[in-house]
């Protein structure tokens, strides 16, 4: 459970953590779209009333924009990532990942999980509580490959931490991940927004 046990973003178990997940440049892959949207574009989004209820919904919610290629859904989506918690003063993150499926590092579910799991330790730090729980991990520190199944786990159990405050997780492209991960992804997805 995040607050019981403070371990600091400085403190060896964290940084051990951090360089076994081994994210990809998500943060570069973002600000290269945010350069691509020209003024005055996106901001429609904000006075839909299906963003808008999706965004003030309390509970936990999907929101799914969809279009052909080249509408700019990604575009829109790296605006997002800026929008959805601005003026907010509540517990919030935001989480997000870009697939691209020419860069076999950003078309799984595998790299999905990865770099959502790096973001949430970057803002909270106390998450690392539920990877030291992975018995892989503990064996192994930073020398740890991270499957599917144990990245999965940490993820949900972070998700149902209800310390962890009001978590948004962003996923663009989809249709450009590996169809078999992405399905099982969505599977789960779906199981534990039901739960």
């Amino acid at each position: 459970m995040v607050g019981t046990n403070k371990l600091s973003s400085e403190s060896q178990e964290y940084i051990d953590c951090r360089k076994s997940l081994k994210p990809s440049d998500y943060k570069s892959y973002r600000d290269d779209l945010l350069l691509r949207r020209h003024e005055n574009t996106c901001t429609w989004i904000l006075d839909d009333q299906r963003y808008r209820t999706w965004n003030e919904k309390d509970g936990q919610a999907i929101l799914w924009i969809s279009g052909g290629p080249g509408f700019g859904k990604s575009v829109l989506s790296s605006f997002l990532t800026q929008e959805i918690t601005r003026g907010k003063t509540n517990q919030l993150y935001l989480n997000y990942f870009f697939c691209d499926d020419k860069d076999e590092r950003l078309r799984t579910a595998h790299a999905i999980l990865v770099n959502l799991l790096t973001q949430l330790l970057e803002q909270i730090p106390d998450v690392i509580m539920h990877f030291l729980a992975e018995s892989e991990y503990t064996t192994t520190k930073e020398k740890t490959a991270w499957n599917y199944g144990m990245l999965w786990r940490v993820f949900e159990r972070i998700m149902n931490d209800t310390h962890c405050g009001k978590i948004y997780i962003l996923i663009d492209a989809l249709d450009e991940c590996e169809e078999e991960s992405c399905t099982k992804l969505l599977k789960q997805l779906k199981r534990l927004l039901s739960d």
